[in-house]
């Protein structure tokens, strides 16, 4: 399986690489090397190292609870912003955990929240991410490391 993850993000670079051959970005290819480096995004140590690689840094900043998640969840400072992290036991309880989850991120089952900003999960393995804010670098950094945001603004 591993061998199957690896060898899918070594498609998704080269990938990248075929769809970026004609720009050239100073620093790009250092970046995606790096990335390559680091290994694919399976967990909250893999996600750590991946920002850190990226030039993203990844400071702890303690531990976070959130009502609506069973699980205890770590702080991180990316780019200088707050960003939660949170892992399960395995992709189906994220997955669970994710579902009541509305797609514009101010509701959780039947719960209205009042973010103090705009709401970005994402889902990835067995994390769940969550960002409060809008700054563009972290949004930018999250999605490459992750995918595309499940739910937010």
């Amino acid at each position: 399986m591993r061998l199957n993850q690896l060898c899918i993000g070594l498609l998704c670079a080269v990938a990248v690489g075929s769809a970026t051959a004609g720009e050239k970005t100073p620093g790009s290819n250092q970046v995606q090397q790096k990335l390559l480096q680091s290994g694919p995004v399976t967990d909250s140590a893999s996600f750590i190292n991946s920002l850190r690689a990226s030039g993203a840094g990844a400071q702890p900043a303690g531990e976070v609870e959130q009502p609506f998640f069973s699980v205890t969840g770590q702080m991180i400072k990316v780019h200088g912003e707050d960003v939660q992290v949170f892992l399960f036991a395995n992709p189906a309880a994220a997955d669970a955990e994710a579902a009541p989850i509305s797609p514009d991120g101010m509701a959780i089952g039947t719960s209205k929240i009042h973010w103090i900003g705009s709401p970005h999960f994402y889902k990835k393995e067995k994390l769940l991410v969550l960002y409060v804010g809008d700054n563009q670098k972290v949004l930018k950094t999250l999605e490459a490391q992750l995918g595309g945001q499940f739910a937010g603004k």
